[in-house]
């Protein structure tokens, strides 16, 4: 039996029944793995996470019941592999798949699997109707009515599409670290007008520059946040929600490592990441401290800063690509309750904004409800505070995540 096929089930059974995240998942067991299984066993972790709803339409007709949530995910996987992946290794998929599961079950799946294989893919229906997208696009109708009713049909349709793709990796040049003269020595790493995204054929997550600290992955729209943001050497910066430190160590280098930046967040373990990203860009004037944004202007009650950055916790809806199982923890209160808790970060931290200071608003979803009224809604409270600019990025429109991202300023 092919033991990488049983990670990659221990994980999505982990994952889709169990409440994992596959990210960390990931982390924590592709330890054991060779460079090689782990590259596999990611590929079939998020493609069955991307295409679980057409994936179980292609065999729920052949089983009068569905069977226990261990089996159903493992003819997920067979199905992803048979008709998505590994094309050509029938004989070793349904094998594999009979082995792993229960002896009461072994027949069904065998069954099934060779069913399919006799019958071959049903095509999926045309996504013209909102129940044959979300059944192609694995969405739930409710989000795509949302998306609907705040971007329009055809925006619904293209984001919801994007979002089957893989999540592209993107990366940044740090400054501190390497010059872009340095850069230039590679021909095949080039750095993009807004002298900051790095474009490349290689792979960075293997690159030793990475480890060196010399280039950060992260995400072209999440790069434009500290550019909007858009700090000056001396400036003191005030970043309130900063796990895991890549806007952190971006806003360190645009500083030129001049000035001071307070990093902040809930958790002290989420903490040690910001630290860690500091110490490997060689961020020096980044000092952590464990802080509830919600009580930001009591904890630290007389301080204020030239720029304040919150990247505030969200529903995460423009980073499907990256964490698809987003999508089978979310409901529509659950939205409500994050919006609540937006509203108070935004509330508790505006006042360490300092008269004449910037403050950035971002998220990393596509909820207007998150984003543009939320922000409405604090100005309405807050008529000292003016709105510069502000941008809706969506997926569809490149290799990048949804984000959202507000600009105001502190009257005077």
């Amino acid at each position: 039996m092919n033991t990488t096929r049983k990670r990659a089930w221990q994980g999505l059974n982990a994952i889709l029944n169990e409440g994992q995240y596959a990210n960390l998942w990931l982390r924590q067991h592709g330890q054991t793995l060779s460079e090689e299984e782990k590259r596999w066993v990611t590929a079939v972790i998020y493609g069955v996470l991307r295409h679980r709803e057409p994936l179980r339409w292609q065999w729920r007709d052949l089983v009068r019941n569905v069977p226990e949530p261990s089996v159903a995910v493992l003819l997920d996987m067979s199905v992803y592999q048979l008709f998505y992946l590994d094309k050509g290794a029938e004989y070793a998929i349904v094998n594999d798949a009979v082995e792993l599961c229960p002896r009461s079950k072994k027949g069904l799946v065998n069954a099934v699997l060779r069913q399919l294989l006799r019958r071959g893919p049903k095509p999926l229906p045309e996504p013209e109707s909102i129940a044959d997208l979300a059944l192609v696009t694995s969405h739930p109708q409710w989000l795509l009515q949302l998306w609907k009713a705040h971007y329009g049909e055809e925006k619904m349709r293209q984001v919801a599409l994007a979002d089957l793709e893989e999540a592209a990796v993107s990366v940044r040049i740090n400054p501190l670290k390497l010059s872009r003269e340095a850069l230039a020595q590679r021909p095949d790493w080039v750095l993009e007008s807004n002298g900051w995204t790095i474009r490349t054929a290689g792979n960075p997550v293997s690159d030793p520059w990475l480890k060196e600290g010399k280039i950060v992955i992260q995400d072209r729209s999440s790069q434009q946040v500290a550019l909007m943001l858009d700090p000056k050497p001396n400036d003191t910066v005030f970043d309130a929600c900063s796990a895991p430190g890549t806007k952190t160590t971006q806003l360190a280098a645009m500083m030129n490592n001049e000035g001071s930046i307070l990093a902040c967040d809930l958790h002290a373990h989420r903490l040690a990441l910001v630290e860690e990203a500091a110490q490997r860009c060689g961020a020096t004037i980044i000092q952590t401290r464990t802080l509830d944004a919600a009580q930001a202007d009591q904890q630290l009650a007389g301080r204020q800063f030239d720029r304040v950055l919150l990247d505030v916790p969200c529903s995460g809806l423009g980073v499907l690509r990256h964490k698809p199982e987003i999508l089978l923890r979310l409901t529509p209160d659950s939205l409500d309750e994050i919006i609540a808790l937006q509203a108070v970060i935004l509330t508790h931290c505006a006042p360490l904004c300092k008269p004449g200071g910037t403050l950035v608003y971002s998220t990393c979803t596509l909820n207007r409800k998150e984003n543009d009224k939320q922000v409405a809604a604090f100005l309405l409270q807050h008529p000292e505070f003016e709105l510069m600019t502000e941008q809706t990025i969506f997926p569809d429109e490149g290799a990048q995540d949804g984000f959202y991202i507000a600009k105001m300023t502190r009257r005077g």
